[in-house]
């Protein structure tokens, strides 16, 4: 309606006086435009409108301002519709937005802002690939995007902020490891170059995005800069730097009298998980008359902000913090953005599963899960299937299936059964994407090496001597490549192989349970002891894909002694046959991962309780006979034994482990699979020679033997 109102008062000028008319509805154009610009992130909707009010009016006089006013019709097309790509991208609507996106690409004439809107629109792409979990391609996009004119333009400035915060949420949100830290510090470094309270910010709405994307990366940093930086003290200083920023972002709503409810959100939210971390870790407690001025901001200021919750509360209460995140979660609403809507929930039902509380988490979770099944429902079915918003957000199904599942938020068992299975649908499309993600690296690494074998290929052209020493060395550096290849493509084929047949035999291992679960006329302390089991089998195989996946279980190479590692595992082994269980002295120290020693001793253990009814299970170490430096443990059992065709089989995915004197059916071995990855890792991540080996005998018991590199 609106548009058509101003496209109707356009005919009436336009036809009335030519000359003049022509200017005023120029500056009308650029007046929607700015007012696009203006509401982008208080109401999108509006923004919306604007823009595409614009658009019509441009299209409607495309002609004359072709002839006449290039420049300007150009400008201000990309303008409209980058500010029409960047709405859609908030509310979802992605394949609206890449339409708007590649409108902007194909823009073949020059304009003078076309460096900018060209880079403005692949910023926006970024932002897209990055919610399609194609976080690669939103690197290259990041990087072919960065404005580097000089000048001060706003427009200029906007994209450079842009950039930057982009940069920060992809390092925030979708990398982890090494890789992460140091993309984040080194962003951040290069923002600190430029006076971001006047370059960067352009204005308070940009500021607030910026001031968040800063003090989510420092959060970011405060929890991994121990285990990437040797430096004492690296996580309270990124923790002070975090409150910083969120400090500044409040004082700047505090001026305004515009208040985003977007970015409000996002600050309670933040300032909510920066409370919760304070509470936990008495190493942040500098930070506490920081937190108290926030809170006095946001007392000062209850009105304008909303709020409707006690705000004298101290932020050692667990009200406060529910009380923040609750009061986010209703601005979401507000802004009716769909992906912020489910993540606010997760969080709320996260927060309290992390308290104990599974009651309250329940009624958020089956309100996430309703709300995702009602945005797929009304879905197009037309659309295509890579800008559905069901395919953004996998990850967030996970958190919610596996929530209402711990939370036990249904007794029906069928009910159960459907979560589990969409969890695991969610589960595989969310490794598929990260699997896309990582052959998208390695195929843009192997493109960068052919550029330089065309490189060497050049200079070789140029000067004889160069030429032949060149391909001496390109030869060289090609079969040696070609060797790296070949073993990383068998390394991923046999990671998939791996995560497939986890997946078929943990259908298998499923299958008893889930029959029994529907059975009528069960007791519920039955039942509730079949879904632990259920649970026990699911965290199993998150360790097995973590382990034989890209970038999973993180090594901590650490020294310690084993007496320290058998108390641990002592504590939590449970008997069920009762035998005699025996733990070595053993002060023997070595160097490994101990969390990862301990898992794999508690697997060897159970199973060996598993399969002896009488006599003992016993761990011992001592020094390895052949080499000194290494040290050899011992889990050694009076069972069953293994026949000795059957003990090549123990570590291998493809084959079911049985009991040979017993009827039961086949046992997954996912421990055994486990400690084979296990010992895999210590031998990678340290000295090699680290293995594992069987000794069996039927009826006479069985022994189980590893190696790690002694402490020197």
């Amino acid at each position: 309606m609106n548009r058509f109102v101003l496209a109707l008062l356009s005919l009436l000028l336009f036809s009335c006086a030519r000359e003049d008319v022509l200017n005023d509805f120029q500056k009308n154009i650029k007046h929607l435009n700015d007012q696009a610009f203006n509401e982008r992130i208080y109401n999108p909707d509006i923004a919306l409108q604007y823009a595409d009010s614009a658009l019509f009016l441009l299209y409607q006089d495309s002609v004359n301002l072709k002839e006449n006013y290039s420049d300007f019709y150009y400008d201000n097309i990309a303008r409209a519709l980058n500010s029409m790509a960047y709405e859609n991208f908030l509310l979802s609507n992605f394949q609206e937005a890449n339409h708007n996106i590649n409108k902007v690409y194909s823009i073949d004439e020059s304009y003078p802002n076309k460096h900018i809107e060209y880079g403005i629109a692949q910023i926006i792409n970024a932002k897209m690939m990055m919610r399609l979990r194609a976080s690669w391609e939103a690197d290259e996009l990041l990087k072919n995007s960065k404005c580097d004119r000089e000048h001060k333009e706003l427009l200029c400035q906007w994209a450079k902020s842009q950039y930057y915060g982009s940069k920060l949420f992809l390092n925030c949100f979708y990398r982890d490891g090494k890789y992460q830290y140091n993309e984040l510090v080194k962003t951040l470094n290069e923002i600190e170059q430029y006076n971001v309270n006047q370059q960067l910010m352009v204005d308070e709405t940009q500021a607030y995005t910026l001031y968040y994307a800063l003090m989510e990366s420092c959060q970011i940093l405060a929890k991994i800069s121990n285990f990437y930086q040797n430096e004492e003290g690296k996580n309270v200083f990124y923790f002070k730097k975090s409150v910083g920023y969120l400090k500044k972002s409040l004082e700047l709503m505090n001026d305004n009298q515009r208040v985003s409810n977007y970015d409000l959100a996002n600050n309670l939210q933040t300032l909510a998980g920066i409370i919760n971390d304070k509470n936990r870790n008495s190493d942040y407690n500098q930070i506490e008359g920081d937190l108290n001025y926030i809170m006095l901001i946001i007392k000062n200021n209850a009105e304008k902000f909303g709020v409707h919750y006690p705000i004298n509360i101290g932020v050692y209460d667990n009200n406060l913090k529910m009380n923040l995140l609750f009061h986010a979660d209703s601005l979401f609403m507000y802004v009716k953005n769909p992906y912020q809507i489910i993540a606010s929930k997760s969080m709320i039902s996260d927060f309290y599963i992390r308290d104990g509380k599974l009651a309250e988490a329940r009624p958020y979770l089956i309100f996430a899960k309703n709300f995702l099944d009602s945005i797929n429902a009304d879905e197009d079915p037309e659309m295509p299937s890579e800008y559905k918003f069901k395919n953004t957000t996998s990850k967030m199904a996970e958190r919610v299936y596996i929530g209402l599942i711990r939370t036990k938020a249904s007794d029906d068992p069928e009910i159960l059964t459907d979560w589990f299975s969409m969890y695991q649908n969610e589960s595989f499309k969310a490794f598929e994407k990260e699997k896309y993600d990582f052959n998208y690296m390695e195929l843009r690494s192997v493109n960068n090496e052919n550029k330089k074998k065309m490189t060497y290929l050049s200079l070789s052209i140029i000067l004889v001597f160069i030429a032949f020493a060149t391909i001496f060395v390109f030869f060289r550096y090609t079969r040696r490549n070609n060797r790296l290849l070949k073993k990383q493509k068998e390394i991923d084929l046999e990671r998939i192989a791996n995560v497939e047949t986890c997946l078929s035999i943990f259908r298998h291992d499923m299958s008893p349970y889930i029959m029994f679960l529907q059975r009528d006329n069960i007791p519920d302390e039955i039942k509730h002891d079949a879904l632990q089991k259920l649970i026990v089998t699911l965290n199993n195989t998150m360790r097995w894909i973590n382990i034989s996946t890209p970038n999973g279980l993180p090594f901590k190479k650490t020294s310690f002694v084993l007496n320290d590692a058998f108390e641990s595992v002592a504590k939590g082994i449970t008997n069920p046959n009762n035998v005699t269980l025996i733990f070595k002295d053993a002060p023997c120290e070595v160097w490994g991962d101990k969390n990862l020693v301990e898992i794999m001793l508690r697997n060897l253990i159970n199973n060996a309780l598993r399969y002896t009814t009488k006599g003992y299970v016993k761990v011992s170490a001592k020094k390895y006979e052949k080499d000194k430096n290494f040290v050899q443990i011992t889990v050694e059992d009076t069972g069953c034994g293994i026949s000795k065709e059957r003990v090549d089989e123990l570590f291998r995915s493809d084959k079911l482990i049985e009991n040979e004197n017993s009827n039961s059916t086949g046992h997954h071995g996912f421990g055994l699979m486990l400690c084979a990855y296990i010992i895999k890792k210590h031998d990678d991540e340290t000295r090699r020679g680290c293995k594992i080996w069987v000794e069996s005998e039927i009826n006479k018991g069985t022994k189980i033997h590893f190696i790690l590199c002694a402490t020197i």
